[in-house]
């Protein structure tokens, strides 16, 4: 299973329509556990990890949780 993260920051200046998001192929990561804190390129931002596919940033409240 591919690990994907998303910036969930509402003030990101990620230049694309959709939230900056990137995705690991799981034979790239020994176990979920074992990622360091991935950032946001564009604003610095932690990166939430995607643990349902219906979890977007439009979803989250204003404090970014779910």
């Amino acid at each position: 299973m591919d690990l994907s993260y998303i910036c969930v920051n509402h003030n990101c200046s990620f230049p694309g329509a959709k939230s900056f998001e990137i995705t690991f192929k799981s034979e790239y990561i020994m176990d979920e556990n074992n990622v360091a804190s991935l950032f946001c390129p564009f604003c610095g931002s932690e990166l939430m990890q995607v643990k349902v596919p219906d979890v977007f940033p439009e979803n989250l409240s204003k404090d970014n949780t779910i």
